[in-house]
C-alpha cells in the first residue's frame, strides 16, 4: 500500500471506478453521494482549520450514526489531526476522564449528550469548542452553521505511521485505555478482512446495528463500504429489532453486520410477528463474542443466510480470525485472515504449536501503535510486534480456533466488556451485601450473561425477593447489559490465604453445572 493519508485512501474506489454520483451514504430518507461525501469532509477539515485545531490536535466525536459522524472522523483526519470516537453510552464521569485523557481541543456531539457535557464542562481543562450536530445548546457552536461558513480545506500528506485516531476500550482496571492507530492501519483491514474475506462490491449496501464509534462498526459502516465504492445504511436510531426489520425493508442491505445478542433478538421478533425481510441479505457477520451454534442454526433455519462469525479488536481494528463464505465451522471463530500471524503461547510463553490451548497472540499491519500516553499498558500487550489479546483459544488440527474465554476476569455481554470490579462495587454499596464476586454466565441460548455470587450481611427476605431488590439496586447504577441476571446466595467466597478473590474457581464451578 503506498503511503497516503488514509482519507485519500478511502475514496480511491470512487475516484478509480468513476463513482463519484454513487450513494455513498443512505440515511434516512436521504442519499449522500460519492462526490457530496468527500465536498463535506473537505469542508469539516476546513471548519477544524478555522477553529484552531492543527497538525496532532484530538478532536473528539461522541455522536450517534449520522452522516456528520463520518464527514468529523474523516475531515479531521484529513487535515493530519486525531479523531477520537467515544461512546455514546459513558457516563458523565467516564465521559470527562476520556476528554482530559486524550486532551481534547474540540467535540462534535448529537443532542442526546448535551447533558453530560454540560455537567462535565467545568473539569474539561483543554476542551475549547464543543460542535452540536442537532438542535441549539448555551455554550455549543452549530455544527450546520459552522461548516456553511468553512472553505474546503485540502487533504494533507502525511506519514503512514502518523497517528490518525485513538480508540478507547477498558482495561483491566476499568478505566478506558485509549488505542492509538496510525494512517496504514484502517488501509490494512479493508485490503485484508475486507477484500479477502467480504469481497465488498459497489452493488453492496452494508448495514451494522454495531455502532462508528466502535473498531467494529467502523470498519462495517465506514472503511469497508467507502473503500470499496459500496453504500451504507447508517442508523442514528437504537437498533432495537423494530428498527432493524425496517431498515432491512426499505433499504434492502445485501450484507448485514451485528452481534450474536441482536440476532437471538431477531430470531425472538421474527417469531412474534412472522415478518423478517432478509431476502436481499447475502450474507451475515458476527463478532464482539462467540456466536453460539444454536443460534446459528435457528438464523439458518429462519432467513437461509449464512452467519460468519469471527474475532477481532480494538487494538487491531477489525477481524484476524474469522470463518469465510467458503468455510464455515459453526461455534468456532474461524481460521487467520491472510495477511496476519497468530500464535498460542502457554502460561510461561512458549509457543504451542500444532493442535492446544493456549493464551493467543496477534500480528497484522493494522496493530495499535500502542495506548495514549500509558507506557505500562503498552509494554504488557505488545511484545515484539505480537499483540497479546487476553484470550484463550483452542486451536484443532484443521486450523480452525475455538474461543475458550478470557486470561483475565473480564468478559463479554452483548458484544460489550463487563468489569467484574465495576459490577461488584455496586453490589457492596447495597448494605445488605458483605461480599460480591461477578463472572460470566450463560443463559439457555449460550449467550454471556452477568452471573453475580454474593455474601449477605442481613437476611431479612428470602432469597428470591432479595435477589429482585439486588436487580433493581444494580440497575440504578449500571447500564443494562452489566446488570446481574443471575444472582447467587453463598455463606463464603473463595479466597487465597493472602485474602485475594478466586474468581476463577466460580467460573470453574459453573462450567461444571453447565456441563
Amino acid at each position: 500500500m503506498p503511503a497516503v493519508n488514509l482519507v485519500e485512501y478511502i475514496f480511491q474506489a470512487a475516484e478509480k471506478r468513476e463513482l463519484w454520483q454513487h450513494p455513498a451514504i443512505i440515511y434516512r430518507d436521504a442519499a449522500f453521494s460519492y462526490e457530496e461525501l468527500f465536498r463535506l469532509v473537505k469542508k469539516c477539515g476546513g471548519m477544524m482549520k478555522s477553529l484552531g485545531i492543527k497538525s496532532g490536535d484530538r478532536v473528539a466525536i461522541v455522536a450517534s450514526d449520522c452522516p456528520e459522524w463520518v464527514a468529523a472522523f474523516l475531515g479531521t483526519i484529513a487535515v493530519g489531526a486525531v479523531a477520537v470516537p467515544a461512546s455514546t453510552m459513558l457516563s458523565m464521569s467516564e465521559l470527562q476522564y476520556v476528554l482530559n485523557h486524550c486532551g481534547a481541543k474540540a467535540a462534535v456531539i448529537t443532542s442526546d449528550q448535551i447533558e453530560k457535557l454540560q455537567g462535565a464542562r467545568n473539569s474539561l481543562h483543554q476542551l475549547e469548542n464543543v460542535l452540536l450536530v442537532d438542535g441549539e445548546a448555551e455554550g455549543m457552536l452549530s455544527f450546520e452553521q459552522t461548516l456553511s461558513e468553512a472553505t474546503q480545506a485540502e487533504i494533507e500528506a502525511v506519514s503512514d505511521d502518523a497517528l490518525a485516531f485513538i480508540l478507547y476500550t477498558s482495561g483491566s482496571t476499568g478505566q478506558p485505555k485509549g488505542a492509538m492507530h496510525i494512517h496504514r492501519n484502517l488501509p490494512y483491514t479493508v485490503e485484508t478482512f475486507c477484500k479477502r474475506v467480504l469481497q465488498v462490491e459497489p452493488t453492496d449496501r452494508l448495514f451494522s446495528s454495531s455502532r462508528l464509534f466502535f473498531a467494529y462498526g467502523l470498519g462495517n459502516s465506514l472503511s469497508f463500504p467507502l473503500s470499496s465504492g459500496a453504500s451504507v445504511v447508517l442508523c442514528s436510531e437504537k437498533p432495537t429489532p423494530t428498527v432493524i426489520a425496517e431498515i432491512f425493508r426499505q433499504h434492502r442491505p445485501t450484507i448485514f453486520f451485528s452481534v450474536p445478542a441482536v440476532y437471538r433478538a431477531l430470531i425472538e421478533y421474527a417469531s412474534e410477528v412472522k415478518r423478517l425481510e432478509t431476502d436481499s441479505i447475502k450474507f451475515c457477520v458476527s463478532a464482539g463474542e462467540k456466536l453460539p451454534e444454536k443460534i446459528f442454526y435457528e438464523w439458518k433455519e429462519l432467513t437461509g443466510i449464512d452467519i460468519l462469525d469471527g474475532i477481532g479488536s480494538t487494538e487491531m481494528l477489525q477481524m484476524f480470525i474469522s470463518n469465510t463464505k467458503e468455510k464455515i465451522v459453526p461455534g468456532s471463530s474461524g481460521r487467520i485472515v491472510p495477511g496476519y500471524e497468530a500464535k498460542l503461547v502457554d502460561e510461561s510463553g512458549q509457543e504451542i504449536v500444532g493442535a492446544g490451548t493456549g493464551n493467543l497472540l496477534i500480528k497484522g499491519l493494522s496493530a495499535s501503535s500502542g495506548y495514549w500516553n500509558d507506557e505500562a499498558k503498552t509494554a504488557a500487550t505488545i511484545q515484539q510486534d505480537w499483540m497479546r489479546t487476553g484470550d484463550l483459544y483452542r486451536r484443532d488440527p484443521d486450523d480452525n480456533y475455538w474461543f475458550e474465554g478470557r486470561s483475565d476476569d473480564l468478559f463479554k455481554v452483548k458484544g460489550l466488556w463487563v468489569s467484574p470490579i465495576e459490577v461488584e462495587d455496586v453490589l457492596l454499596s447495597s448494605d445488605v451485601i458483605l461480599e460480591a464476586a461477578v463472572v460470566s454466565g450463560v443463559d439457555d441460548d449460550g449467550m454471556n450473561t452477568v452471573a453475580a455470587y454474593v455474601v449477605l450481611r442481613l437476611k431479612e427476605f428470602s432469597e428470591k425477593d432479595m435477589a429482585e431488590r439486588l436487580k433493581i439496586h444494580a440497575a440504578r447504577a449500571l447500564a443494562p447489559y452489566k446488570c446481574p441476571t443471575e444472582i447467587y446466595f453463598m455463606n463464603q467466597l473463595p479466597r487465597t490465604a493472602t485474602g485475594k478473590l478466586q474468581r476463577f474457581k466460580l467460573r470453574k464451578a459453573r462450567r461444571k453445572v453447565e456441563g
